[in-house]
């Protein structure tokens, strides 16, 4: 089984479209299902499923690209980024700054690209930089609320401090740690109790000892 440390190492060239299997236009019930059917194929516990030789599927790679689709928000500014050349596969949300700032630097180069059709016109090139900067500021803004309210379609992401009902990936040395939550009973490994190391887990669940050293996770394994 691929630890997590291995599974950080590889990095997609792939779109999140193209992760998913899905295209740029699809709805958020195309995407949430294409990511399940997924998730099913390509997690841990099931057997390993290689999309070409050179690139497998992970399933780092199917939560990454799910997380930023499934969020309007996040979407919005991921599709920009596919516009101007410059998406890559992101590690960890991007900050609402940040947002901000690319939505700002597109209105920018819209405005240049205004402005250039106007060379050459008589009279001189005139870019109405406020109209341009109040819608600017207000999508900015509606960028940010979006992302703050938008349903997550009820998935924890995973914080790395296991607690009951935390699902797990077991690793070759038989330690446990928090991964996201298929939501499928034959997959996912569930803990079912926390106790400390000199204790023993309830009958039905294995004891896989905390990554973090704090405690033996008591864990479900589907049948």
């Amino acid at each position: 089984m691929r630890s997590s440390r291995n599974v950080a190492a590889i990095v997609s060239t792939r779109s999140h479209y193209e992760v998913l299997g899905v295209h740029p236009e699809a709805t958020a019930e195309v995407i949430r299902e294409a990511y399940r059917n997924l998730a099913r194929e390509h997690h841990p516990d099931r057997r390993a499923i290689v999309l070409d030789s050179s690139h497998p599927m992970t399933m780092a790679e199917l939560n990454e690209a799910y997380r930023v689709l499934r969020d309007p928000g996040r979407r919005a500014v991921y599709d920009a980024s596919l516009r101007t050349g410059s998406a890559a596969p992101q590690s960890a949300p991007p900050p609402r700054q940040a947002q901000a700032q690319s939505h700002t630097e597109g209105m920018k180069a819209t405005a240049a690209e205004y402005a250039s059709h106007l060379v050459g016109r008589p009279g001189p090139a005139r870019v109405p930089w406020r109209t341009l900067m109040f819608f600017g500021t207000l999508a900015i803004i509606g960028v940010i609320v979006l992302a703050q309210f938008t349903d997550s379609e009820g998935l924890k992401e995973p914080d790395g401090i296991l607690r009951v009902g935390d699902c797990v990936e077991i690793e070759a040395d038989s330690d446990a740690h928090e991964i996201l939550c298929v939501g499928d009973e034959d997959v996912d490994l569930v803990v079912r109790a926390f106790v400390t190391f000199d204790a023993s887990c309830p009958n039905g669940s294995e004891a896989h000892r905390d990554r973090l050293g704090m405690g033996v996770a008591c864990v479900a394994v589907p049948e």
